[in-house]
């Protein structure tokens, strides 16, 4: 079944999200995990939010995912502190809901779900 056009990213995004939860679940310490998670925190949060405002060229995109990424995974940890909520896990919980519900929202947008 081939994937349209239009669902690449969303489906894409999904698809990271569930690799990086199933290498979280699995545990253990090794470098590709750290890089993987890390590479994660670092990319998609902000291009899954960012994905609904519209197509933007190459270096905007990267640029704005990492920078929202950051502004996300600061805003997240503050918040869960602040509250005394935090945990790891919790914060890693709340980043995979907030890259799903917006590569839905995406999927949704281009009548996926129609």
């Amino acid at each position: 079944m081939m994937i349209s056009r239009d669902l690449r990213w969303p489906v894409g995004l999904v698809a990271v999200a569930g690799m990086v939860a199933a290498v979280v679940v699995a545990g253990g310490e090794s470098p590709a995990r750290t890089i993987l998670v890390a590479a994660f925190l670092l990319v998609c949060p902000g291009l899954a939010l960012l994905r609904l405002a519209g197509p933007l060229d190459a270096l905007a995109t990267v640029t704005f995912a990492i920078a929202l990424s950051v502004a996300i995974d600061m805003l997240l940890a503050l918040g869960l502190a602040y509250t005394g909520l935090w945990s790891p896990a919790a914060a890693f919980i709340a980043l995979l809901v907030i890259v799903i519900g917006a590569a839905a929202a995406d999927a949704h947008r281009k009548g996926a779900f129609a």
